[in-house]
């Protein structure tokens, strides 16, 4: 059986020169990754809700649409498997990841954003 390719994000995890490192750039591409799956959702509310002039904002959509489509259950099983089981990962659940976030006291570097 084939192993999947590494991403440069696993690869920098794995090559990271401490825990402490490697869990914040762990939590760093979880976010990322979050990240894209609200774009592709605001991509696919801005495709639907266009015949009626986007009349239901983008909040009441991911609750009326999205949230029954399954998306929360997916975004808080985010994780990368080469690294752990999903269930292991302290940053696979939404509230995990934003309670880091919130508690880091590191700076944001330069492009990050809330």
């Amino acid at each position: 059986m084939l192993k999947p390719a590494l991403t440069p994000a696993i690869l920098q995890v794995k090559a990271a020169k401490s825990e402490q490192e490697a869990r914040r750039l762990q939590l760093r591409s979880l976010q990322y990754l979050e990240r894209y799956v609200y774009l592709v959702l605001f991509n696919a509310y801005l495709h639907l809700e266009k015949a009626d002039s986007w009349q239901r904002p983008f909040s009441t959509w991911m609750r009326e649409v999205a949230s029954k489509a399954g998306v929360y259950e997916i975004l808080n099983r985010l994780g990368f498997p080469e690294l752990e089981s999903v269930e292991d990962q302290p940053f696979s659940r939404l509230r995990s990841r934003w309670q880091e976030q919130s508690h880091s006291l590191e700076p944001l570097a330069a492009g990050d954003f809330l």
